[in-house]
C-alpha cells in the first residue's frame, strides 16, 4: 500500500517534525485518529539507549509492560501481527521495522476489530518510523554531546559567540564587545586572517564554512571548584598535604601557607616534603608546572 497524499500530509509531516513536542506525540494522535484506535505506540530498542515507548491515547496498561520485551524481539520485522497472536489481550496491530541504531515497533490498539486497510497503513509507515526513530536517536546523541562540550568550555572559563559576516551573534552568548569590535573580528577572518583579536575576544574561521563568519571565544567567570580535592586523589595526597600544594601553585611562599592553613612553618615544611616525594617533584617550581597542567586544572 503507497500512502495517500493525504496520509502523507497528515501523517509523514508530523512523524518527521522535531520540535518542543513530545516523542512522536502529534503522529500518534494522528494514527490514532486515522485508525479509529484507543491507543496508538511506538516501542524503540536501541544498544545505547535501550527500551523507550511512546503512546497516544488511552488503552488500559500500556503495550510497553504488557508485551513481553523478549516477545517482541521475536516478531519478524515487515509483517503485521495480531496482538493475540503476540499475547496481548484486546484488538490491536503491531509491526516491527528495524534501523540503523535500533529497533521500533509501530501498532495499534482498541475495543474492536482492526480492518486490513489498518494494517497495510502501518505496512506503509513501518519504514518511516524506523528512519524517525534513528533521527531522534541520532539528535539524542548530539544534544548530549553538545551539552557535554559546554559543560566543559564551562569548567575552563571559556565562552563563545558565533557572528554572522557582519559582526552580528547568530547564537553563543552573549559578547563582551561592542558592533564595532563584533565587525572588525568578521571581517578580520573574511579577509582570510587564521585568528582575529578584538577587545577581550579572539575569533576563528567556522569550521563548516557556512554563513556565519567566525568563532569568537572569551573569558568567563569559572564556578568554585575543589582542585585540592583532585589533587589529593590524583597522587594520594592527604588533605593537608594538598592543601600546602595547592597555596604554592597559587604564588604563596611556604611561611604564608602556613599562616593561611593555621599550621606551623616546621610543619608545612614537612608536608611540603612529602609533597614533593608523591609527585616527583623536585622543587616549587617543578610543583607549580605539574599542578596546573595535570588534573588538578581540570577539577
Amino acid at each position: 500500500m503507497d500512502l495517500s497524499r493525504v496520509d502523507q500530509a497528515e501523517l509523514l509531516t508530523a512523524l518527521y517534525s522535531i520540535g518542543d513536542t513530545a516523542h512522536f506525540s502529534a503522529f500518534l494522535e494522528r494514527l490514532r485518529r486515522r485508525t479509529r484506535a484507543d491507543e496508538a505506540f511506538v516501542i524503540e530498542w536501541s544498544e545505547r539507549n535501550g527500551w523507550r515507548s511512546s503512546r497516544h491515547g488511552r488503552a488500559g496498561q500500556s503495550l510497553a509492560t504488557a508485551l513481553p520485551l523478549d516477545a517482541s524481539r521475536a516478531l519478524r520485522a515487515g509483517r503485521v501481527y495480531d496482538l493475540a497472536e503476540i499475547g496481548v489481550r484486546g484488538a490491536g496491530k503491531v509491526i516491527r521495522s528495524t534501523g540503523t541504531l535500533g529497533d521500533a515497533w509501530l501498532g495499534v490498539r482498541g475495543d474492536t476489530p482492526f480492518e486490513a486497510a489498518d494494517g497495510a497503513l502501518l505496512v506503509a509507515l513501518s519504514p518511516h518510523v524506523a528512519i524517525a526513530s534513528d533521527n531522534h536517536a541520532r539528535l539524542a546523541a548530539m544534544q548530549r554531546d553538545l551539552a557535554a562540550a559546554q559543560l566543559a568550555l564551562d569548567r575552563a572559563g571559556v565562552g563563545w559567540t558565533r557572528l554572522d559576516r557582519h559582526g552580528e551573534r547568530q547564537a553563543g552568548m552573549s559578547p563582551p564587545a561592542s558592533p564595532r569590535q563584533r565587525a572588525a573580528l568578521a571581517d578580520g577572518i573574511a579577509a582570510g586572517a587564521p585568528i582575529a583579536a578584538a577587545g577581550q575576544m579572539v575569533a576563528l574561521p567556522f569550521p563548516d564554512g557556512g554563513p556565519d563568519a567566525a568563532l569568537a571565544l572569551f573569558r568567563t567567570e569559572v564556578k568554585a571548584i575543589d582542585r585540592v580535592a583532585a589533587f589529593a586523589a590524583a597522587f594520594g595526597l592527604t588533605r593537608a598535604e594538598a592543601r600546602i600544594g595547592a597555596a604554592i601553585a597559587t604564588g604563596t611562599s611556604i611561611a604564608e601557607a602556613a599562616n593561611a592553613l593555621g599550621i606551623t612553618e616546621q610543619t608545612a615544611r614537612y608536608y611540603t616534603k612529602r609533597l614533593f616525594a608523591a609527585t616527583g617533584t623536585r622543587g616549587q617550581p617543578d610543583l607549580v608546572r605539574l599542578f596546573w597542567t595535570g588534573i588538578a586544572a581540570l577539577a
